[in-house]
């Protein structure tokens, strides 16, 4: 009985090695990676706009493509950084009036937003992608004004299908009702 089951499994794991894949074809790849890489930019260019201080954004956002699953961008944001340690010292940057005054909440609430909203703007530029494949875009946003390491960092990941993106985007929503239709998840 041992013996028949050996053959089963390698009978089975050799003929899951043949198996045929389906391989996303290299003009598709070219056209998501060319795009993401601008949706990617676009992302970027939105946040600098939103949040002045230049230590907030520690890297430009970063896209990928999966496949079956779509395109996820992802970045690291810093909250409440008016400085940074460097060789010469520590260098102050003033926040304006407007971005300091928020609290943690606020400023989560204005990430989401802006997520939110620059998902359904911009997110049909990727134009190789199947109505059922997502978009997403992935928010790293660090407190660093949090002493407790377990609530220094929260994750913001807002995502949609193409489609839903592509149906949003020909209406005037408002930021609360992009929200709520979008898949929007916090921790």
């Amino acid at each position: 009985m041992r013996r028949l089951n050996y053959i089963f499994l390698v009978i089975f794991l050799f003929h899951g090695s043949l198996a045929p894949a389906l391989a996303v074809s290299p003009e598709k790849l070219e056209k998501v990676k060319r795009d993401t890489a601008l949706f990617s930019k676009i992302v970027g260019e939105v946040l600098k706009q939103n949040f002045d201080n230049p230590f907030a954004l520690s890297s430009e956002p970063q896209g990928s493509y999966l496949e079956g699953y779509g395109v996820s961008v992802s970045f690291l944001l810093r909250i409440n950084r008016g400085s940074i340690r460097g060789f010469y010292g520590e260098i102050r940057y003033p926040e304006r009036s407007g971005e300091a005054v928020l609290s943690k909440e606020e400023k989560l609430q204005l990430v989401k937003k802006i997520t939110s909203r620059t998902l359904v703007d911009y997110g049909g530029t990727i134009r190789g992608l199947d109505d059922h494949e997502k978009v997403s875009i992935s928010a790293h946003v660090e407190d660093r004004n949090e002493w407790d390491p377990a609530g220094k960092m929260t994750i913001i990941v807002v995502s949609g299908t193409k489609k839903e993106i592509t149906l949003m985007s020909r209406r005037d929503l408002p930021d609360e009702d992009l929200l709520r239709q979008l898949n929007t998840l916090e921790y």
